[in-house]
């Protein structure tokens, strides 16, 4: 998959190898960082998680990197009626679980395209299977006003923020 933003500089979308994941990254968060150096291609690889890489169109080297999965969130914590799991209390839902720029490449939106790509394979899937939300705990309150920007709401007592499928419908219409 490619992106040809203006702009920002051009880059690709592309699933996370084991290579990858072996060479050197740091977006200064040190959990995210051990994720992608030793768990990344281990949950890719055994279908636990979705990794997408995003790189400069110069270079192979990820400059950046989003891992999301199916979840499940109590309904009780978001506004709204849901399917629920056999008269439970959860439905199901998509999860942002980590999102990562490596320093260098920090303020050139790929973070932000990164988490479009996420977005649209939320409106995609969502829309054919029934997921009603994509949502993510941020891991730290300095990050919420960016996934603010990007229309995620807070809930769970702003512990945790979520994006309506039908906001990623808006953005990404599906037939």
């Amino acid at each position: 998959m490619a992106d040809q933003g203006e702009g920002p500089p051009p880059i690709d979308f592309w699933h996370v190898t084991e290579e990858a994941c072996g060479q050197a990254f740091s977006c200064g968060e040190k959990d995210i960082d051990k994720y992608f150096a030793r768990e990344a291609w281990k949950a890719h690889s055994r279908g636990s998680h979705r990794i997408t890489c995003a790189s400069l169109k110069t270079a192979k080297a990820p400059a950046g990197f989003a891992s999301y999965a199916c979840a499940t969130e109590v309904a009780s914590k978001l506004p709204g009626k849901y399917h629920l799991f056999g008269g439970g209390d959860r439905f199901p839902c998509l999860q942002l679980v980590w999102l990562g720029v490596h320093r260098p490449m920090q303020g050139q939106k790929i973070g932000k395209r990164l988490v479009g790509s996420v977005i649209a394979t939320f409106a995609e899937v969502g829309y054919k299977i029934g997921l009603p939300h994509l949502v993510l705990v941020p891991i730290s309150e300095e990050v919420k006003p960016f996934y603010h920007s990007l229309g995620f709401e807070d809930y769970d007592k702003g512990s945790k923020m979520f994006l309506p499928l039908q906001a990623a419908l808006e953005v990404f219409p599906q037939e």
